[in-house]
Parts: C-alpha cells; structure tokens; sequence
C-alpha cells in the first residue's frame, strides 16, 4: 500500500501559514512548511517524491514563489510535482498566466477550506 503524499506549503505569512496549515492537519494529510522560497526549494531539492502538491505563495522575502517555481521546474517536471499559486495578488488569478510561470493552477487568497480540500483530493489521492 503507497502511502498518501504530502502537501508543501511555501508561504511566508504566518497567519496564512497557520490557517492553511490547519486545514490540511484536519484533513489527515502531512505537511511542511516552508517561510519562503529558498527553504520551499532545499526542501523539495532533498525529497521531490514526497510530496503530491505545492501551495506556493507568490511574494516573498529572499525568494519569490516566481523565482522559486523557476528553480523547482529546471530540476523536477510539471507532471511530477505541481504547483500551485496562492496569491491575492488579481494579476496572478489566471490560469494561463501562471501556466507559463511553470505552475498548474492558483488558488485566491484567502483559500477556502473547500478549494484546499479539492486540490488535496486531487494531488494527493489516498492509494
């Protein structure tokens, strides 16, 4: 039996942080965090095939969610670990636009409850 892949929250809000995280807790799927994109990227660089989904913030201090889906695309595929954008930045709520930044879709700030759980059920399906 394959064990259920975990979410990777990059965000560096911590009151977004801890809502989000909370959600995903209640759902019984694992999660990291990480406060911004540097960290978000050394964690996915030591174990890609852990995780299912990444929540990525798109503006943050050191490194941007921008900069960081850049970093994670040059080492691991779209079709293996996708992003997705949570910003409540309006010029990012399109689904082309963050395509071409390497990401698979976005999520408006603040996530619903809801919408996590629907982008959990489908990144991260229990086997």
């Amino acid at each position: 039996m394959q064990q259920q892949k975990k979410v990777l929250l990059i965000e560096d809000d911590q009151f977004s942080r801890f809502m989000m995280k909370e959600v995903i807790d209640m759902l019984g799927v694992g999660v990291d965090i990480a406060a911004n994109g540097k960290q978000g990227c050394a964690t996915l660089d030591e174990n890609p095939e852990e995780y299912g989904l990444v929540l990525m913030d798109l503006h943050m201090p050191e490194m941007s969610g921008i900069d960081a889906t850049k970093y994670i695309r040059t080492r691991v595929p779209p079709n293996a670990v996708p992003i997705i954008a949570v910003t409540a930045d309006v010029d990012y709520h399109d689904a082309q636009v963050v395509e071409k930044l390497g990401m698979n879709g976005y999520a408006s700030k603040p996530v619903s409850p809801g919408h996590l759980m629907d982008l959990i059920d489908q990144y991260c399906p229990v086997h």
